[in-house]
């Protein structure tokens, strides 16, 4: 990719330059990383595979092409899985409906789709999956592999994957990554975008940084390879060239009384089932207590977002009680719930967003109803709004900005900026988070992090359901395997 740039036109003819002449070159047989910061620019660079950028040449194969849709991109031979799942996966569909446009050749046989799928499972030793399930039942992981699935199927000689691990447990990162080193061999290419700098490290043979929607530096072999050889090193130094700056990458714990701690949140001998109507959830018990982290580790699938819908009224429950400060909530409404003194970040982020209200509108969502009067106050929403845009660092030309428009680091932020800032009483509030940080930057990830550490040490409770063992092991006080 040469010179290529791509600019966007926000509110008030606001000028977005999201890749401003980036020059990016693959080699053949290599895996290369992509880093760089929640809008740095990287998941355009590869939508401009799709469709084509507004200026700048691509070379493929050292033959200049201009692409002009996806189906062009696949005929090349180019397979991308994409971040934004809601925008690539048709919900309402079964696995193997969504391959109907994928399959390069012509066959409309659903039976064959499906074969075709499993023979691609086994040839890759990727975990196994029902091609008959509709995307809506499966969990965040699942959809993620079905989303790797299709950028592999038809082979391509060059694989591109935006934030494949996100939400992949540590064994399944392991056999991804054992598909991108067969690739590899097969002289094929492989480009990560990543924010999980240890990948990029162990796994990559080279690596890229952007910031502001330029390539500010490009990494060869050896460098990486002296990264690789002192592990802590290596990330300072790629999250410092990420950010620009000096990075601290330390988060601070804090000292907590835990013998004052008091129950929050008791669940008793809960029981649900999926949509399948399958119980997936068995006589499960906690509670979680004032001023500590509960983290629920497990691989993404065996119960643990059907045990959180379930406790909060999401999904009905089979049998069991859940209890808030010692009072069932079962049955109550969503507004009385929050108000009781729950937060909840959701494992799909764009199912706890209105896509086409702007960013101010959604970070209002749990509040607006607050007002005295029928009638919104629409300075204090701007000044609030604005400080958590600043706060949360969310990258957009104004809080009037349409959701549609950010990146999904970007939505991410304005999930948690908003479920950590609607808070009354901290000391009575119990946080949901489910993969709070997926797709966030390392600097935003710190933030959030810390954020959780913060209201914990103020008396708050939280569950924290994360597939990124490193985001439990560091972050829990106690922790429950599913």
């Amino acid at each position: 990719m040469i010179d290529v740039s791509k600019t966007y036109y926000g509110d008030a003819g606001v000028i977005i330059k999201a890749n401003d002449e980036v020059n990016f070159e693959l080699k053949k047989g290599e895996v290369h990383a992509l880093l760089g910061e929640n809008g740095a620019g990287k998941s355009t660079l590869v939508r401009n595979l799709t469709r084509r950028p507004d200026s700048g040449t691509i070379l493929f194969e050292g033959k200049e092409v201009f692409i002009n849709s996806p189906i062009e991109t696949r005929n090349l031979g180019i397979g991308i899985a994409f971040q934004d799942l809601s925008k690539s996966l048709v919900e309402r569909h079964s696995i193997t409906e969504n391959f109907l446009s994928i399959i390069t050749e012509r066959t409309f046989s659903a039976s064959k789709i499906s074969a075709r799928i499993k023979d691609t499972l086994l040839k890759y030793d990727l975990d196994d999956i029902d091609p008959s399930l509709k995307i809506w039942k499966l969990s965040g992981g699942e959809k993620q592999r079905v989303e790797i699935l299709k950028a592999i199927i038809n082979d391509p000689k060059v694989l591109i994957l935006d934030e494949p691990t996100s939400m992949l447990t540590p064994i399944e990162t392991t056999k991804l990554f054992r598909l991108t080193t067969k690739l590899k061999s097969e002289k094929r290419s492989v480009i990560i975008i990543t924010h999980h700098l240890e990948e990029a490290i162990e796994y990559c043979d080279r690596i890229s940084v952007m910031r502001q929607g330029k390539v500010v530096k490009v990494l060869d072999e050896k460098t990486v390879e002296e990264y690789r050889k002192d592990m802590d090193y290596g990330q300072q130094e790629l999250a410092n060239l990420m950010v620009g700056q000096e990075f601290l990458y330390k988060l601070d714990k804090g000292n907590v009384d835990r013998e004052l701690q008091n129950e929050l949140l008791k669940v008793t001998d809960l029981s649900t089932i999926n949509d399948m109507g399958d119980e997936v959830v068995h006589e499960v018990s906690f509670n979680i207590k004032q001023s500590e982290i509960l983290g629920l580790a497990g691989i993404a699938g065996n119960g643990q977002k059907e045990l959180v819908e379930a406790i909060l009224t999401l999904r009905k429950i089979t049998s069991g009680d859940v209890t808030l400060r010692n009072k069932s909530f079962q049955g109550s409404k969503i507004s009385e719930i929050r108000k009781r003194g729950i937060a909840y970040i959701p494992e799909d982020r764009n199912k706890a967003l209105v896509s086409d209200m702007s960013i101010r509108e959604n970070l209002i969502l749990n509040v607006y109803r607050d007002q005295p009067k029928f009638l919104l106050n629409i300075d204090e929403i701007v000044a609030e709004t604005d400080t958590l845009i600043a706060e949360y660092q969310i990258k957009a030309p104004s809080g009037s900005t349409s959701i549609s428009s950010l990146s999904g680091g970007n939505r991410q932020k304005v999930v948690v900026a908003r479920e950590l800032s609607s808070v009354r009483d901290i000391k009575e509030l119990v946080i949901f988070a489910e993969n709070p940080t997926i797709g966030l930057d390392v600097g935003t990830t710190q933030f959030v992090r810390q954020k959780l550490i913060d209201m914990k040490n103020q008396g708050a409770g939280v569950l924290l359901v994360s597939s990124d063992l490193s985001e439990i092991l560091s972050l829990s006080d106690r922790i429950a395997v599913m």
